[in-house]
């Protein structure tokens, strides 16, 4: 289907391979001096000359910070969507503007297809 659209290269660019060599580089280096910063005591650091650095409520806030907001957002989408439904005794539960109800059926043919009536469904179901 969709197999003529996405070619894969055999060789890609140099230069983006040596990027991306860097940046995995640097990201392992970011999450060492993160991780150094965090668990070694402020003596350890001063010792090494490192004597202005942020406190460490921000070594445990930095991670907790983007799991709350995916939290906080997961609930609120969750809240929008039952505050936006509309009720069950509502008509837009079952109808919208694709709702087919005819009942045209000439005699010897097979219906042809279309929505059922939720009042003849009830009827069928529940009487």
């Amino acid at each position: 289907m969709f197999f003529g659209l996405f070619k894969l290269q055999p060789h890609c660019d140099p230069l983006l391979a040596v990027i991306g060599f860097f940046v995995y580089l640097a990201s392992y280096i970011i999450i060492c001096i993160y991780l150094l910063w965090a668990l070694l005591p402020s003596h350890l650091l001063q010792t090494f000359g490192l004597t202005y650095y942020p406190q460490k409520y921000w070594a445990l806030l930095l991670p907790v910070w983007p799991c709350v907001l995916l939290l906080f957002l997961y609930i609120m989408v969750s809240l929008q969507t039952i505050i936006r439904c509309p009720d069950f005794n509502d008509s837009r539960v079952y109808k919208d503007k694709h709702t087919d109800l005819s009942e045209v059926v000439r005699e010897g043919e097979i219906p042809a297809l279309r929505d059922l009536n939720i009042l003849e469904v009830n009827k069928m179901l529940y009487d």
